[in-house]
């Protein structure tokens, strides 16, 4: 079961994650005279990682009461992400949550949603 900052707030519905790879900065710089460059390797800077899901709920009230505590979560802190596979990535940032779609109602309330977490090295 996935969380975030201890936080089960995704296991209402079904989610996933996309993981991107290492940014990393390089410093390019020529000097007059010499053929080619000096590349200066700056180090990892972070990857991004995108979350899609849909939160369900019986009521729209609880919809709300989880979205409002995924936004809470948006701190500016560095959490500990644990993926659907029991894998914890450490360091992680809440950068940005938003709902895809309006909450709507089937068997119960649900609304899809996406996020994007920033892990530093």
């Amino acid at each position: 079961m996935s969380s975030f900052a201890n936080e089960t707030l995704f296991s209402s519905g079904p989610h996933a994650f996309r993981f991107g790879p290492w940014q990393r900065r390089l410093e390019r710089r020529e000097f007059a005279g010499v053929n080619g460059m000096v590349i200066l390797d700056m180090g990892l800077r972070f990857r991004k990682i995108i979350q899609t899901g849909r939160l369900q709920g019986e009521t729209v009230e609880q919809i709300n009461e989880i979205i409002e505590q995924i936004n809470d979560l948006c701190d500016g802190k560095e959490h500990t992400l644990v993926d659907n596979h029991g894998r914890s990535h450490e360091h992680v940032l809440l950068v940005r949550f938003e709902t895809t779609t309006p909450i709507r109602r089937s068997r119960g309330f649900y609304c899809d949603y996406e996020i994007e977490y920033q892990q530093l090295p």
